[in-house]
Order: structure tokens, then C-alpha cells, then sequence
């Protein structure tokens, strides 16, 4: 039996995912594909636009035969954590391969920049410490170390490459047995807000087509309908859609409050002392991170951050669980019935714990494992809490059953 992972977002699932999954099946020849998806909160610092329970079915719908959850720990972290939490539990469930999308679509290239990126060297060290000096970014500065090619900037400031140099970074790292393989992504770029493709529109394009199309009352699944594959449609009835500005009045009343009585996750010393610097103004979501980011701080993290705030989420909590080895159990969200020995296969295969049931997770997590997964928890039900308002319906993710197919 031949097992192949997808680490995922799909947020939300879209033509480019089905091209993803189905050429990944092609490629190695995988009886099985399992996919590994951000819970409620995505690595750009922002709710999912739809539940993980949705996006869940849609992938199962798709053709995916199990879909685990990346915990909100990894799943709004950097690329080069998102990337090792993500290797280290495909490692640890027994994947055999793993293959993701890139620009360049050439997986020995992204192969020699991740050996450079692991192994640097003192000259890079220079380059590298010259270029911050100089008020880049870190990924501008990383990339301009890198520049031992004409090529190597351009593949470095492409965000698909990043995160996929970074999958083969924590490969080397961790001794991960997978192999490893990359496709060239097909159609609109990853940060593309317009339907530059309309067979292969990006993901940000469909989220800012279902905002301003909800302003003008249009009925969702008319906008979805157009945009998402047709096998996945099943997935949206009744689905109602999240938007970073929902989080407004939690995030000014944690502005109110912050205090420097512990870390927050990516929140600077500099950035928490801009955030409380008199005198305060309610602001929304977006509005903050406009007002905090510079050169140096990108949207991204300054998103993150703030999220992080709202969530509480520690940096020594987050440090630990890296220290255990990021992946500390496996919990399943759904599966296709028809994919029932893929799941035999992993019981007997994985090294970690697999949860199915939220109640069993007590008895069968370690106590730092389990903190882990109540983190996922709360973050989930903070989600659920403000998308009640406008659905009427609040997920509890203790009575919440598995996704069949």
C-alpha cells in the first residue's frame, strides 16, 4: 500500500487543489492520499473563510481518502515551522511520499537551495546579516545571500518555492524517510486578487469575489458555484463565510489588555510596545495591521501576531511543543468509507497517537500533547463563537462527528 500526503490549506478548495491531488496520485503511483489542512485559523494569520468541517468534505468530495488537522500552533506559523510540523507528522503516520506545488516546478533546484538554506555558510551569514542591516525583510534578504545565480532571487521571493524549500529543509532535519516530488502550479499566482485565470483562479481571488459579492446579497452558492469544482459544491450548503475583520472587537479588547507578563507568539518587544502606545484606538483587523506594518514587518506577520494576541498563544507553549517533536498525535477530521484499510494501515503504522474521538483524547495524549490539542480547541470555538452570529449554529468541537464521505 502506497500512501501519498497533500499539506494543505484550501481555503478554500479550488481547481488548482483538484489538479494538485489528482497529478499527485499520478505521479507516485498512490493507492491512498491523505491530506494534512489548516483547522480554523490559515498561515496568513486569518480565519479560514469557511469551518475546517466544510473544507474538510469538500477535500473528501474531491478525492482525498483522510484529512487530518494541522493544530492552530503550526497552522499560523512561519513556512519554515508550518513546513516541519507538517513533514514530521506525514513522517510519523507512515506517508510515503509527499508532493506539493511550486513556481519553478523543478524539484532538484528547490533540493540544492534547501541544502544551501541548511547549511550555510559564514559567507551567506555576512550576506544575509548586511542585507537586514540594510532594512530588508528577512525573505528579501535571505533570497539576495542566496543570489549565487541570477535565478535563485526569483525562486526565493516565490511563495510557493519558499514553503516547499522549507518541506525539504525539515526533510533533511528530521530524517524523514518520505520522498519527495513538486509540481508546477498552474494559473493564477498565489497572491493574485483577480481572476487573472479564470480556469485556475487563485485562492485570494475566490475570498475577495465572496466579500464583495456578499455585500451586493448575492446568495453564496450561485458565487461558489462558478468558481469552486462542481464535486465539491455538496460541501457549501448552509455554509456561512469568515472574514479577518470578525475578529475586530476581540482584538481591541486584547489591545486593551496587553500586558508584558508573557510572550506572545511572533509578537515583538517593538511591535507590542507600537500596539500600546497611548493613546488607544478602536480599530478594525485590517486597519491595525495597515497601521503596524513597515518595510521590515510584512503583512503577514504583523497578522499573525495580532492573531496570536487575541489567542493567547505563548511562545514557550509553542517552543515545547518544537522541542517534542512538533507532531505529538494525529487527529482525524475525516475520511471516505471506502478508504477503511488505508485507515488499519495507520493505526498500525504510526508512532504517534490518532484521534477520532475528542473524548478518548484524554486517556490516550500525553499531557503536553494534550495541550496541544486544547489550544486547537479554544482557538476552534473562538472561531465558531464569532461565526454564530451570522449562522445561528455553533460547532462544539467535543459532540462534532467525523466528516464521512
Amino acid at each position: 500500500m502506497k500512501i501519498v500526503g497533500l499539506i494543505t490549506e484550501y481555503n478554500p478548495f479550488h481547481a488548482g487543489h483538484l489538479y494538485h491531488m489528482q497529478q499527485a496520485r499520478e505521479l507516485t503511483g498512490a493507492d491512498y492520499c491523505v491530506v494534512l489542512m489548516s483547522g480554523s485559523f490559515v498561515q496568513r494569520g486569518e480565519p479560514a473563510i469557511f469551518d475546517k468541517y466544510r473544507r474538510t468534505k469538500a477535500a473528501l468530495l474531491a478525492g482525498a481518502d483522510l484529512v487530518l488537522e494541522m493544530p492552530i500552533a503550526f497552522s499560523t506559523a512561519s513556512a519554515h515551522e508550518f513546513a516541519a510540523y507538517g513533514v514530521a507528522l506525514l513522517s510519523a503516520i507512515g506517508v510515503d511520499a509527499v508532493v506539493f506545488g511550486s513556481e519553478c516546478g523543478q524539484i532538484e533546484f528547490l533540493k540544492q537551495a534547501a541544502s544551501a538554506l541548511n547549511h550555510e555558510s559564514a559567507e551567506f551569514q555576512e550576506r544575509l546579516r548586511k542585507g537586514l542591516k540594510a532594512g530588508l525583510t528577512y525573505p528579501q534578504a535571505r533570497a539576495k545571500a542566496l543570489e549565487m545565480e541570477d535565478t535563485w532571487a526569483s525562486v526565493l521571493s516565490s511563495p510557493n518555492n519558499i514553503l516547499g524549500i522549507e518541506y525539504l529543509r525539515a526533510a533533511e532535519d528530521l530524517h524523514s524517510p518520505m520522498e519527495f516530488y513538486t509540481i508546477s502550479r498552474k494559473g493564477s499566482g498565489y497572491h493574485e486578487d483577480t481572476l487573472a485565470d479564470a480556469n485556475f483562479p487563485s485562492a485570494s481571488a475566490i475570498r475577495g469575489i465572496i466579500r464583495n459579492s456578499l455585500s451586493k446579497d448575492k446568495y453564496l452558492l450561485d458565487i461558489l458555484a462558478s468558481h469552486l469544482p462542481a464535486v465539491t459544491h455538496p460541501a457549501y450548503t448552509g455554509a456561512v463565510p469568515v472574514f479577518v475583520d470578525d475578529f475586530s472587537e476581540l482584538l481591541n479588547a486584547a489591545v486593551l489588555q496587553l500586558q508584558a507578563t508573557f510572550s506572545i507568539a511572533d509578537l515583538s518587544p517593538e511591535l507590542a510596545a507600537r500596539l500600546a502606545k497611548p493613546p488607544y484606538f478602536p480599530l478594525s483587523f485590517e486597519e491595525r495591521i495597515q497601521a503596524l506594518k513597515t518595510r521590515q514587518l510584512t503583512y503577514t506577520r504583523v497578522s499573525r501576531a495580532l492573531l496570536h494576541l487575541v489567542l493567547g498563544m505563548r511562545e514557550e507553549d509553542i517552543s515545547r511543543w518544537k522541542e517534542e517533536g512538533y507532531a505529538l498525535y494525529a487527529r482525524i477530521l475525516g475520511f471516505r468509507r471506502q478508504s477503511s484499510p488505508l485507515l488499519s494501515c495507520l493505526h498500525k503504522k504510526s508512532s504517534i497517537p490518532l484521534i477520532t474521538k475528542m473524548a478518548d483524547a484524554a486517556q490516550n495524549l500525553s499531557p503536553s500533547a494534550l495541550s496541544l490539542l486544547e489550544q486547537e480547541v479554544y482557538a476552534s470555538h473562538l472561531y465558531q463563537t464569532v461565526r454564530m452570529k451570522r449562522s445561528g449554529v455553533f460547532q462544539n468541537e467535543y459532540t462534532e462527528g467525523l466528516v464521512f464521505v
